[in-house]
């Protein structure tokens, strides 16, 4: 490689004044592809000068994504609108959080006065005019009261399901012996195949499944919750009735709108049998009586009228008895679930608030950025 000038021009340091050197040799075939070349005249004869293009100090960028923050600075009221909610959010569910706790407090107040008038002893006598408005305070308190039942406005509430078995609640008036207007009484559950009277006459347990004259029962005031919009409204006349609707079913048969319902009782209730004129199935079929009390074949039961005996529901439910609701408080009470959700959302909520405060001041606006970047491109160069 031959230089025909200064050796100012050998190394390239200088390309002031008029000389004009000739470069020669093979320097452009050790140069690569892939450079700029800069071009000078020395003299009266062009040459060029190739240097590489590949920048060994680059512009560090932030990660923030400049389109999408100048997008978001054409939409001021959406991000307003958007950052308004998440200022609320945390707010209303600490609010609503603390209205679950006292939902709470009220639903174990509840569920402790049920149970404290489930442990009293049962009423033994009911005042003849009662109050329906009066009855919320007495509410799970077990009465025993004497009378009988009116089948002619007897009703059937459901469907109900029982152990995989379709069935009816048997709702039935009972006439006080007291006086005073009639009651609304719940007996229990029964199969759809006993809900006709004739189905539970003749059986064995018909003194229990259809008891004539003056009984004793036991029984406990409820309030059953009232009828929505949304469901069916009730057929007058019709004795099948989808929801609990006291106020129309006392209508239809004359009875205050008082809703009682016997318990689960699966004892026999011999008491109940010198109600029936005519003589028990059980005694000419099971027990084999004869006149002829010499016999070898008869069998004496002393213990007839045992009020011990118990039976099982399989009876009940093939002889048309209605089984009785059990004894227990019904309030279904999932307050603790619902505040720790509200109080988890506010504390999620207010996490993500903080993180988008702080990211929005350290990238407020696109303008920032941009300058940012600026005064960065400055101190690089």
């Amino acid at each position: 490689m031959i230089f025909s000038s200064t050796p100012e021009l050998r190394y390239g340091l200088r390309l002031s004044g008029y000389a004009r050197p000739r470069i020669t040799g093979k320097l452009g075939s050790i140069l690569k592809p892939g450079i700029s070349n800069y071009r000078f005249n020395v003299g009266n004869q062009r040459r060029t000068v190739k240097t590489l293009t590949i920048d060994w100090n680059p512009i560090k960028t932030s990660k923030t994504n400049l389109t999408l923050v100048e997008r978001q600075k054409k939409t001021p009221y959406l991000r307003k609108f958007v950052m308004g909610l998440m200022i609320a959010m945390p707010v209303i569910s600490f609010f609503l959080g603390c209205w679950q706790v006292k939902r709470l407090e009220w639903k174990m107040d509840l569920i402790a006065k049920g149970e404290n008038a489930l442990a009293q002893p049962p009423i033994e006598k009911l005042p003849p005019n009662l109050d329906p408005e009066s009855i919320k305070d007495f509410e799970y308190r077990r009465f025993r009261v004497k009378g009988h039942f009116d089948y002619d406005q007897e009703m059937f509430l459901g469907v109900r399901m029982r152990e995989g078995t379709p069935g009816y609640l048997v709702v039935c008036p009972f006439i006080r012996s007291d006086g005073g207007k009639p009651i609304l009484i719940e007996r229990g559950w029964i199969s759809k195949d006993k809900v006709i009277p004739d189905s539970r006459i003749g059986g064995p347990l018909e003194y229990m499944a259809r008891p004539q004259g003056e009984i004793e029962i036991e029984a406990m005031f409820r309030i059953m919750p009232k009828k929505s919009s949304l469901q069916y409204e009730h057929e007058k006349g019709n004795r099948l009735f989808y929801v609990p609707d006291v106020e129309a079913m006392a209508e239809q048969s004359g009875s205050l709108p008082i809703y009682c319902q016997m318990l689960y009782d699966m004892s026999d209730k011999p008491e109940w049998k010198h109600n029936d004129k005519k003589s028990s199935l059980m005694d000419k079929i099971l027990f084999f009586r004869k006149s002829n009390k010499e016999s070898g074949d008869y069998i004496d039961f002393k213990n007839d009228n045992d009020a011990t005996l118990e039976h099982q529901e399989l009876e009940f439910v093939n002889g048309g008895v209605p089984i009785g609701t059990l004894p227990k408080v019904k309030y279904t009470n999932n307050h603790l679930q619902y505040l720790v959700t509200w109080f988890s959302l506010s504390a999620a909520s207010t996490i993500l608030l903080v993180y988008n405060i702080i990211k929005k001041r350290k990238y407020s606006s696109a303008e920032k950025v941009i300058e940012e970047k600026r005064k960065n491109m400055k101190q690089m160069w």
